[in-house]
């Protein structure tokens, strides 16, 4: 999470957070319930419900807040769309961030593939979280054209918009481990990895 202290700080009443939405009817997700309340929000982000201190107050006057939706599992290229079409569909909806995993981008297209969609999805109302395709392609049968390899995964992750490394749908990979695939995993292990199993 980016400014990390300075969101602390906010939180712990020592600075003006930028934005207070002052009397929300806040929307409980989990519980049902709704309640009044104020939000403090600085950088984009939730910084607390609460009385705080704020730069600039809008007072919703009991209009709904609800927290939008998390896509935890996403391939954009599957839409049809390109990021800001996707965004312009969503958003509108609730849908407020998005993981994407860019395989197909990649199995055509490579590292341009995925720096493509970091790049079309940067300033959209959206936030979009790009993990990195770990079977590129997903078989030796397939011919789509390109080919990621640990050295292209350890490359990318550095990037602050990749989440970590997604889907790895060659299970044969993981339980018969061989080097190629663990290789790919290695560069992960600071972020998130996730997996597809066997249906």
């Amino acid at each position: 999470m980016r400014n990390l202290h300075q969101k602390l700080s906010i939180a712990r009443g020592e600075r003006a957070a930028e934005l207070l939405f002052k009397n929300a009817n806040l929307i409980n997700v989990l519980s049902g319930e709704i309640y009044r309340g104020h939000v403090a929000v600085d950088d984009g982000r939730v910084i607390g419900i609460g009385d705080y201190e704020a730069k600039k107050t809008i007072d919703l006057n009991g209009s709904y807040l609800a927290p939008s939706l998390i896509d935890g599992h996403f391939h954009v290229e599957s839409s049809m769309l390109t990021t800001p079409e996707f965004a312009r569909a969503v958003v509108p909806h609730g849908t407020g961030a998005v993981v994407i995993d860019p395989h197909e981008y990649a199995n055509v297209l490579g590292l341009d593939g995925i720096r493509y969609l970091l790049e079309s999805s940067k300033g959209l109302p959206l936030d979009f979280f790009i993990m990195l395709p770990s079977c590129v392609p997903a078989t030796s049968f397939e011919t789509a054209g390109a080919r990621l390899t640990a050295d292209d995964i350890k490359l990318m992750i550095a990037d602050e918009r990749i989440a970590g490394v997604a889907e790895l749908m060659n299970y044969p990979g993981v339980y018969l481990a061989p080097k190629a695939s663990w290789l790919k995993f290695r560069p992960a292990k600071a972020r998130t990895l996730t997996a597809m199993p066997p249906a």
